[in-house]
């Protein structure tokens, strides 16, 4: 176990602590205050208000997939610590996947704290712990792991309805900064910006300068616009076949929108042949995003199968309860007529695919 000092920030007192565990794989977490979000029961650290101190803690575990596939990265957790040191209000505010968010997660509801203190007495402490899982023998690009670590953060600033505008100005400005290092998110963020006036000066031009460059870095949402583009005659010449092929590019490199457009069409025949296998693929790429709508459909191409079996069948339910779940009306009429239907085996059955069928 290591500790780290306290560390002030130029704007807000960041209480740090490094944990150091080596289980097959390295893991360690920073605790770092933050600005209240919640009430004025939740504090930050500064003058008058401790930081909670770490008494106990448990060391996340990889996941066998995450293990399997070598994943290294960084999830980081929001949390509060209560008036008794407890670690409470726990979610995900930068994901890793591969399971490894949950590990994460059940780790730190584990760890017990003496709590802060303000006036003598225990108060509440918002605070993120960012949890890193390393094999010690591998390579890691750190640089673009804080990068991507950086930009999550900066967006989930930027989503809250209570950042106050001097927190937006610092996360507009860590964007810009990031774009400028040309990572390649961050580029397609602030062009997306340039194209609406937001937070920035519009400027069309420039903003598809730097689609051009993330997608020269294989971005996958940078691709799915280049590729729309050439399939429409927009700012660049009209070229399908071309385009297809920067689609077909797209979706393998994790564009959702790309990865539901080739099913889309290859589901109905546009511009291309039929396929319906072909269309299930690409659904499927997307469903396991999360995606409502490629659940929805990939759902409804496994119900509508000639002689389906009933692997099918149960996988389209699973497919429009989980499409529903996120508030599509469509699948919530399909699945609440065809889950009354299901035998107590098929329940279990639909419930182990739905945890199966999304990524995390």
């Amino acid at each position: 176990m290591t500790d780290v000092s306290p560390i002030i920030h130029p704007v807000e007192v960041v209480s740090c602590f490094c944990f150091c565990a080596l289980i097959s794989a390295f893991a360690s977490a920073f605790l770092l205050a933050q600005t209240p979000a919640r009430s004025d029961e939740v504090l930050r650290v500064g003058p008058g208000v401790t930081a909670p101190r770490l008494l106990h803690k448990v060391d996340p575990q990889y996941s066998p997939v995450a293990r399997a596939d070598h994943i290294q990265g960084t999830v980081v957790l929001q949390l509060v610590v209560n008036e008794k040191g407890r670690p409470t209000d726990i979610t995900v505010i930068s994901p890793l996947g591969f399971g490894l968010d949950e590990r994460a997660q059940e780790a730190v509801q584990t760890w017990e704290f003496a709590p802060g203190m303000k006036d003598g007495r225990p108060v509440k402490i918002l605070a993120t712990v960012e949890v890193n899982f390393r094999f010690p023998e591998l390579w890691f690009d750190e640089k673009t792991e804080h990068q991507r670590t950086s930009f999550n953060l900066t967006l989930q600033r930027l989503k809250r309805a209570d950042t106050s505008k001097t927190a937006i100005d610092r996360a507009v400005k860590s964007m810009l900064d990031l774009a400028r290092q040309k990572f390649p998110p961050a580029m397609y963020v602030v062009a997306i910006w340039e194209t609406n006036g937001e937070h920035v000066a519009k400027d069309p031009e420039d903003a598809f300068a730097l689609i051009q460059k993330a997608a020269a870095k294989n971005y996958g949402p940078a691709l799915y616009e280049i590729a729309l583009r050439q399939i429409e005659g927009r700012d660049l010449p009209k070229d399908i076949e071309k385009g297809l092929e920067e689609m077909r590019q797209a979706a393998i490199m994790g564009s959702p929108q790309a990865q539901f457009y080739l099913g889309n069409r290859y589901e109905k025949g546009d511009g291309v042949p039929r396929e319906l296998d072909r269309a299930r693929r690409y659904y499927r790429l997307c469903t396991v995003q999360g995606v409502a709508l490629c659940q929805y459909r990939l759902g409804g191409l496994l119900f509508e199968a000639p002689n389906r079996l009933e692997r099918d069948y149960v996988q389209a339910v699973a497919l429009f309860q989980l499409a529903a779940e996120q508030g599509l009306q469509k699948a919530k009429e399909i699945a609440s007529t065809e889950t009354a239907k299901l035998t107590p085996a098929q329940t279990n059955w639909v419930n182990t695919l739905k945890t199966e069928l999304v990524r995390k």
